[in-house]
Order: structure tokens, then sequence, then C-alpha cells
């Protein structure tokens, strides 16, 4: 069974322009990976008429197919979060609260003090779901989730607008009501990761040359990251998906992955190896990437911070004449960094960043978005990677932390002893 999908998000912040809403987007990006399309996006003003009529007209739909709407925003104390409300008088419901919510509520404010306490009974709004719901733990935050029927194998899901706390209760909570809900039996997914290469290119190199042969029986989407893109592909037939992730790492030996960050994490600790770094223009991204993960502290010793030439030389001893005659984003600078790490901090691992994240700085020779990585491997091998990243600053760093993660993936995976 198959629902008709709408993601309603309100905030009066979002419809004026204030706010971006990256809700939306992520829901769905997340549905698609777990086998349901999204058939459309609503985003309302904090608007309890606007958003009850688009709620009934939902719930009429619903007596037609199998509708699923999830909403986000407007389950806060404030006297513009509407959600519960219209939920109620759209279900003829009364509410309640939920006393595992209330007590943690009041535990919150109690601590901080008597004036906090005072408010308690106005931000207990956010404990109040209607009767007879299924309950959203809200492990995050205090707002409690719910999910309320529409009609027969239909559903209206109400989680929090604040992004922390919606994808951590649509993952723990929701995903797996989701699953028992709406079973997607026989469906296999199987999914690649690629480096350096845009979505448009992915689709003329691989996708239109093989559509005929492949994608009348398989879905395919694509995920735009900050360095790499996430091909996925599910069909009910598991030969066929086979066949296609043999054709996609024939095709692109070198730049294919799975999970970088899962797999370097489990084979990191794994192989009981360890790992330091020395960050410029990243600025500690990678060091924050690297210890993202419980367990971390196993093969994450530390690292250098060397944003200016001088820490450069004083700290990891990179020398001067280096830095003047190649320049701080060079080869020759990436690869004395971290050999001066591994003297440093002797890790399994070393992993060196200089680079230019803009917007100025650039030249000619090194334009905007040139970055240079140094690795040390386990077998002592030093090797020098330069990319050219496109975007902003925010991009050209996020790009540049993560090929760094890759370049370790692919000593992981290859790598001889």
């Amino acid at each position: 069974m198959t629902p008709y999908i709408v993601i309603l998000s309100t905030g009066s912040e979002l419809t004026a322009g204030r706010s971006v809403d990256t809700n939306s987007g992520w829901i769905a990006n997340q549905l698609f990976e777990l086998g349901w399309k999204v058939k459309k996006f609503i985003t309302l003003p904090d608007d309890p008429i606007l958003i009850l009529s688009e709620l009934q007209t939902l719930q009429s739909l619903a007596k037609e197919k199998p509708v699923l709407v999830i909403m986000t925003g407007g389950l806060g104390p404030t006297e513009d979060d509407y959600t519960l409300q219209t939920v109620l008088q759209l279900t003829g419901k009364k509410s309640y609260s939920v006393e595992k919510a209330k007590l943690r509520l009041t535990k919150i404010y109690e601590s901080r003090g008597k004036e906090y306490k005072d408010i308690l009974p106005s931000v207990f709004r956010q404990t109040h779901v209607p009767e007879g719901c299924k309950t959203l733990d809200n492990s995050v935050g205090i707002a409690v989730g719910f999910v309320e029927s529409l009609g027969e194998h239909s559903y209206l899901v109400c989680m929090p607008g604040v992004p922390s706390e919606m994808t951590e209760m649509f993952k723990r909570r929701l995903v797996p009501e989701l699953k028992k809900l709406y079973p997607r039996e026989n469906l296999v997914q199987k999914t690649k990761w690629l480096w350096n290469m845009g979505e448009s290119l992915f689709q003329n190199d691989f996708i239109e040359p093989n559509r005929d042969q492949f994608f009348k029986e398989a879905e395919w989407g694509v995920t735009a990251n900050r360095g790499y893109i996430k091909c996925i592909f599910q069909s009910t037939n598991e030969p066929l998906l086979e066949t296609i992730i043999q054709h996609l790492e024939a095709q692109y030996p070198k730049i294919i992955s799975d999970d970088v960050f899962q797999y370097v994490h489990e084979q990191l600790l794994k192989e009981g190896l360890t790992i330091s770094v020395a960050e410029s223009c990243t600025g500690g991204l990678l060091g924050k990437k690297l210890t993202e993960q419980p367990g971390s502290s196993a093969y994450f010793l530390g690292g250098f911070l060397t944003y200016a030439n001088e820490f450069k030389t004083n700290l990891l001893e990179v020398p001067m004449d280096t830095i003047e005659t190649y320049g701080a984003v060079s080869d020759e600078v990436a690869k004395a960094m971290v050999e001066g790490l591994y003297q440093k901090t002797r890790t399994d691992f070393g992993v060196s960043i200089t680079g230019i994240a803009g917007p100025d700085g650039g030249s000619d020779n090194k334009p905007v978005g040139t970055v240079c990585f140094g690795l040390k491997e386990p077998n002592g091998k030093i090797s020098v990677h330069r990319y050219v990243f496109p975007g902003n600053r925010e991009a050209i760093r996020e790009n540049a932390s993560n090929t760094a993660l890759f370049l370790v993936y692919q000593s992981l995976k290859f790598r001889t002893v």
C-alpha cells in the first residue's frame, strides 16, 4: 500500500521569508530512501483558519485513497502555536497531558528558579496531545509529537518545527511507526556515493545510456551533498539492483564509495588504528566530523589548527622556505604539514588540509576553492592530493573536510599492509 504523501510546514517566519524551510526537503529525502515518494509540499503561516481548512481538504482526500500528512511546526508554548488546537477542531477530540513530558518539563523549569516555575502553566501546552492518538516522544526538546487518524489507512503526523527535535523524532520514533503502517514488502534498496560529480553529469553519463536496460524496473534518485552525490536505487528485483551496482562500480572505480562516515568510523575501530589531523582552511571541521560518533576517542587522538603560516612552522615544523617558495596552499606544504603531524603524534593515519576558502585570496594558478591534502597511511606512505571545489566559503570548507574522509576511506578500503 502506497500512501499519497503531503508535507505541511507551518510558521509565519517561513511564509514571510525570514526563515528557510529545511524540514520538508530533509523529510522528503528520508522518505525516498525508505521507499516512499512525496507528492506535495505545503507551507502555511501561523493562521488557525488556514491550517484547519488545509487539513479538512486533506481529510476529504483521505476518503478516496490512503493519505499520509506529515506536519511540522506549531507545537511550542507560544500563542501562535496552533497545531494542537486545529487538530482538536478537525477531530472533535479533547487533549490530555503526557505525564512523562510534563514531569520532564517541570524538572527543567524548577531547576531554573521561581521565575521559571511561575510560567509553567502556560508552557504545559507543549505536553498535550489528542486523546487516543499515538504519541511520539521528544528526546531533544519538550513538545510531544503524535500520529492521528484521518481515515482508513490515512494518518496525520504532527512533529515540532525545530530541526534538531524533528529529525531525532522522525528517525527514532516515526520511522518504526511508518514501517508498520505502510509495509514495503520485497522492496530492496542499494546506495552508493560518487565523489566530486554533479547530479546532471551522473544522469547524462549513467542513467540515460542505461535507462531502457535498467530503469524500467528500478527507481533511482540522487541527493546532492558537499563533495559527493548519494545515488539510491530501489526495486523488487534484487538481481537487477546487483547488476546496476556492478555497472556503477565499473564505470566509476576511483570515485565510488559506501557511506564514508560510517565506514571510516567502523574500520578504524575494527583495526585498532589511530588518526590525527592538521587543518588550515577547514578550521577544525575535519576533527569535528571524526569525533561526531560515540567511541571516536578510541581512534582520534587530536590535531593541530595551523591557520597562520607561523603556526605551520612553529607547531608542525613546516620550513618557512617551503611556504615562501611554493605558497601556503601547495602540494609541498600539505606534504610538509602531514610529515610534521606524524612526528608530533605518531598516529597510524595523518591528514593535512591547506586551501583557499575565499571569497578572496585566489589567483589564476590557484583559484578560490583550491585545496591540497596530505595523507599519511599506516604503511608509512605519504601522498598529496589537490582539488578545486566549487561554491562559497562554507561549501568549500565542507567539501574539503568530507573529501579528506573519502581519502581515508580509500586507504582503508584498498590499503596494503
